[in-house]
């Protein structure tokens, strides 16, 4: 386990081209949850990459889990993850001091390998059987907000517009600061580590992210909001490997309300779904959580 010893005095968190290709979605009605899977990891940390085999092996069990790999920023020395951000080093941070459940005294939830389960659970990424169940847990509770998504790509697939509507599915999230987010990620990259604790080992990555947008919303009696989010593919990234994440979490306590997985895709033309109806990793369109 490795802890940071830096803390944060600022917390901040938590037009298409022709023959787009569009994935959209009119589904069913339907309440079954989606559930995050956050990873707070680093390749500057050699008990993390158990933790991402872990997280690869939680995502092939459990179609109804969106796996995130946030590699964290402040293991950069003296080997410098090309995954890092201090934007996720910040939200591991947002989550230490919202967590009000059981944490260590000295560096609380603040360490890698960690993993959230939908905001509300910390477990070591060492620790697969105490994911399960804190997934199992989370799966038996009814989402709080119906997510739909929408993606449309241009330009080669190079670029994509992501539409989310998001709606109240319960009062108890109405007029609630409420965070929107989506992440683009890449699975399976491998990478030559150089230095550092895992100096001359080659580390595969499990859904790493590439790109993060976000917004802040309150939601009104039963409207939907939507928003929309641009991203931009680089060309050294594996189209058949790019996934993007959307989810819903309460900003004041870091609880994920819904979560939707689908996968980048340029030329299978519109597909309808519902996020618990497959594995939503296999699904070659829009994915819909309700």
């Amino acid at each position: 386990m490795r802890a940071s010893k830096s803390w944060l005095m600022v917390i901040v968190l938590l037009a298409p081209a022709s023959r787009a290709a569009l994935a959209q979605t009119d589904s069913p009605g339907g309440s079954r949850r989606v559930v995050l899977v956050e990873l707070y990891t680093s390749q500057g940390c050699d008990m993390c990459p158990e933790a991402e085999r872990n997280l690869g092996i939680l995502a092939g069990r459990e179609p109804r889990i969106v796996p995130i790999a946030f590699h964290v920023d402040y293991f950069n020395k003296p080997w410098k993850d090309p995954f890092s951000e201090p934007l996720y080093s910040q939200r591991q941070m947002a989550f230490n001091s919202l967590y009000t459940k059981p944490k260590n005294p000295e560096y609380g939830i603040y360490y890698t390998p960690m993993m959230m389960i939908d905001g509300e659970q910390s477990i070591n990424g060492r620790d697969p059987a105490s994911a399960e169940a804190a997934i199992r847990r989370a799966l038996a509770r009814k989402p709080q907000v119906t997510l739909r998504t929408s993606l449309r790509l241009a330009n080669n697939t190079r670029t994509g517009n992501l539409e989310i509507a998001v709606a109240p599915r319960s009062a108890l999230v109405q007029d609630r600061p409420l965070l929107v987010c989506a992440v683009l990620r890449e699975d399976k990259v491998v990478t030559r580590v150089e230095s550092g604790e895992n100096a001359k080992k080659t580390l595969t990555a499990r859904f790493p992210a590439r790109a993060t947008k976000f917004e802040f919303i309150a939601l009104k009696s039963n409207a939907e909001k939507t928003l929309n989010f641009s991203f931009e593919r680089d060309p050294s990234w594996d189209v058949e490997h790019l996934r993007l994440a959307a989810f819903v979490q309460d900003k004041a306590t870091g609880v994920v309300y819904q979560a939707a997985d689908m996968p980048w895709r340029s030329n299978r033309g519109a597909a309808s779904t519902t996020a618990s109806s497959s594995d939503p990793r296999q699904e070659s369109g829009e994915e819909s959580a309700k």
